[in-house]
């Protein structure tokens, strides 16, 4: 015996939140909350606001062929859906609904599922707003939708509907009732939406649409790039184009940088129609194959308690990502700008220089980000009453001096081997990981303690790929060509630079006081200034490196 598959998936279609799913899975979070939308069109919410009926909301065509329907636009009543609507029992002792049913099982009903009915006019409370403007046109039906969306909950409502497009006028038909609740008590959509009635009208298949949606438009589940599950070493670290027509082996070559030169090699609008599920899942930046081996969990050892962990973030950790920052900057600026170098001797160089500033630009926002969330980790901690006694969270903003070079080979190498897999960043938060999955401990913070262990093996790739580009620079004669001949400067070469850096330390400090207080205004606001001191401080590190002198980061914490 069969049973027939119903979609009645509650907690998928619930409008709060449920344990388990996503925090996109609510309408409120939904890219699609306007129309026409990408993942629903509002307007068919509105479509069942009336009991028993559907409407569609009809605009004008910009450009109407010849056959087209005259006077078209409004709100055009679709059908009468009625023997199934939650709101309409047939053994409801409400005396509205027993009226309106006779209606529509009536006369009415017979005349309505005839010729083109439009609504011309909802009534509530006394005020009746018209759906035709003074001159009798009707309203395109975008703005008459707006006017739907004003109406209450609580008071009776009565509409009447016209037809159009017939040689003699019919009388208009009047109907009374409640608007429709979307969602019920305990939070689930209303059961008369059908399933698929929220995209029927979508332009395209989702497919068709998802294949122009690129980069940071739909980017938590359509990556560009991503890499190969090869084992093999040069692959694994080659960027592919995750949407490129030839899936075989033979097509895992790099990903063109640019989209214009990517879109030939492409699957195509339609083909992707048909294709879509040759698409391979991406875990970790990573294609994954017929089946996915997840890796082994971490055995780290948690701390003792919290306040050795406490310590270990103070101490260790947190001033660990400030150093790296410093670090990781100054190799940055140590870089040539593309248009500095002889693209007629070094061919690849500017294209391989863009990549690289890119790369480690990317870098260093993932430390200054580590750094931001070790101390929400600190000041969270503190927040629920688990720092030690007699102490209180203060912004960890200072690290003892670093090794401050170009980005040459063995500068990668340490780069590299830093942030490895097992290094001293990895497995310093893999032990607060396993600290705060125990039951004593906020959830939350463990999910950021996963978040900051997890971005460790993406800087790894990072500065591996780095060096692979730039091995190709290492048998030239002199200097590395892609260096500039930076040196750090001196306190008085760099006066400016460095009391920016003081200021983007200062502006930094006072954003994590307010986010400790649960000040976020004033959060907001230190968060602003320090973006603005990072831009000003940006400019003059390149002009400075482009002169030679590298900013001596460490000595603004002096």
């Amino acid at each position: 015996m069969t049973h027939p598959i119903k979609p009645r998936n509650l907690t998928a279609r619930a409008a709060h939140r449920v344990l388990g799913n996503p925090a996109s899975a609510g309408l409120d979070a939904s890219v699609g909350n306007c129309f026409p939308g990408l993942e629903i069109d509002v307007r068919n919410l509105d479509g069942r606001f009336f009991p028993g009926m559907v409407f569609w909301v009809v605009t004008k065509p910009l450009a109407p062929v010849p056959e087209a329907l005259p006077n078209q636009a409004g709100i055009l009543l679709h059908g009468l859906d009625f023997l199934q609507d939650p709101m309409l029992p047939a053994d409801s002792p409400e005396p509205w609904v027993q009226t309106l049913l006779g209606q529509l099982n009536g006369d009415d009903g017979v005349a309505l599922a005839a010729g083109r009915w439009y609504l011309s006019w909802v009534e509530q409370g006394g005020q009746r707003i018209s759906l035709d403007q003074v001159d009798g046109t009707p309203y395109d039906g975008e703005l008459a939708w707006r006017f739907l969306r004003c109406i209450g909950l609580e008071l009776p409502l009565t509409i009447g509907l016209v037809q159009r497009g017939v040689p003699q006028p019919v009388p208009q038909i009047v109907l009374t009732g409640y608007r429709r609740r979307y969602t019920g008590a305990e939070g689930v959509i209303d059961t008369a939406f059908r399933p698929g009635e929220l995209t029927q009208s979508l332009c395209n298949p989702w497919q068709h649409d998802f294949r122009d949606c690129a980069c940071y438009y739909w980017a938590s589940n359509h990556p560009d790039v991503v890499l190969s599950s090869s084992q093999d070493p040069d692959t694994a670290n080659t960027w592919l184009d995750w949407l490129r027509r030839d899936r075989s082996p033979a097509g895992e070559v790099a990903a063109p940088n640019n989209r214009a030169d990517a879109r030939p090699l492409e699957i195509d609008h339609f083909e992707i129609n048909q294709r879509w599920q040759e698409l391979a899942f991406v875990i970790n930046g990573h294609e994954i194959g017929a089946v996915y081996e997840p890796a082994p969990p971490d055995k780290a050892k948690p701390y003792k308690n919290a306040a050795e962990m406490i310590d270990d973030l103070e101490q260790r950790l947190a001033p660990l990502e400030l150093r790296l920052t410093f670090e990781y900057l100054y190799s940055l600026f140590s870089l040539h700008e593309p248009s500095e170098v002889d693209a007629r001797r070094w061919p690849t160089m500017p294209a391989d220089l863009i990549a690289t500033r890119q790369a480690i630009t990317i870098v260093a926002i993932g430390e200054m980000t580590h750094l931001r969330w070790a101390n929400q980790l600190l000041w969270s901690l503190d927040q629920a009453g688990l720092y030690p006694k007699g102490r209180k969270y203060r912004p960890v903003l200072s690290t003892p001096p670093g090794k401050l070079r170009p980005l040459d080979y063995a500068a990668l190498d340490d780069y590299i081997h830093i942030e490895r897999p097992g290094g001293a960043v990895d497995t310093g938060y893999a032990r607060c990981v396993a600290t705060l999955e125990q039951p004593r401990y906020p959830r939350e913070l463990w999910q950021l303690a996963v978040k900051i262990d997890s971005d460790g093996m993406d800087h790894f790739r990072r500065f591996t790929e780095m060096r692979h580009t730039l091995t190709a620079y290492r048998g030239a004669d002199g200097p590395l060509p892609y260096l500039r001949p930076v040196k750090p400067g001196t306190r008085a070469q760099t006066r400016d630079a460095l009391a920016n850096v003081s200021a983007l330390l200062a502006a930094l400090n006072d954003a994590y006081i307010a986010q400790y207080r649960n000040e976020p205004a004033a959060a907001q606001a230190a968060i602003s200034q320090s973006r603005t001191v990072m831009d000003t401080l940006r400019v003059q590190a390149e002009a400075l490196a482009a002169e030679g002198i590298g900013i001596p980061f460490f000595l603004a914490l002096k």
